[in-house]
């Protein structure tokens, strides 16, 4: 009996060593033409690894010269079960936005504004909007206090055109034009932290 609890102890310790971990990054891809909008969402990728969590989103790059689109782009951010999501990334196009904490008490909220100005908590995030390549990039460095290595992560994108600038002539599209990814009021799947 002893040798074969020693046994089953051995295969179980040998199993989880040899189990590959559990990935880091993951990509959810979105169906191109997404409502027609010229801010189609494409793709997003999540990491969650020791340099932070970081969130790439690839759109319809936007040509400022031939048709300028209106709108806006939101991005939600979920680092618990429960509660709904704790960050957002949102901006005008063209405009200006930034990123906060969507609950909390006013100190908190303000101590992760990056737009006007820049919070504690806010100086740990890095954004890039490069429209006209169509990559919009959000990078949270972790620090202890306000987001560090959060066990899971999960995103929802949404972008919503209200119409375009064709030369000096506004067309508007009423109802504005909306795509989410992956889906209204639906998020990516977890991504789970690993240190690679």
């Amino acid at each position: 009996m002893r040798r074969t609890w020693g046994i089953l102890l051995l295969v179980l310790a040998l199993s989880a060593t040899a189990a590959p971990a559990v990935a880091q990054t993951k990509t959810t891809r979105d169906p191109r033409g997404g409502g027609s909008s010229l801010l189609d969402i494409h793709r997003v990728k999540v990491t969650n690894n020791a340099k932070g969590v970081r969130i790439t989103v690839t759109i319809d790059p936007v040509d400022w010269v031939t048709s300028s689109p209106l709108g806006d782009f939101r991005m939600l951010i979920d680092t618990k079960k429960g509660g709904g999501a704790e960050f957002a990334e949102a901006f005008g196009m063209p405009g200006d936005g930034g990123f906060s904490a969507r609950h909390g008490s006013k100190r908190f909220k303000k101590s992760w504004r990056t737009y006007p100005s820049v919070g504690r908590c806010g100086r740990t995030v890095a954004e890039s909007w490069d429209v006209q390549k169509g990559v919009i990039t959000v990078h949270i460095r972790p620090k202890k206090g306000c987001l560090y290595h959060p066990k899971l992560v999960r995103v929802n994108v949404r972008t919503q055109q209200s119409g375009y600038y064709e030369g000096t002539t506004f067309h508007p599209n009423d109802p504005p034009l909306v795509d989410h990814l992956p889906a209204s009021g639906a998020y990516t799947p977890w991504v789970r932290y690993t240190r690679r």
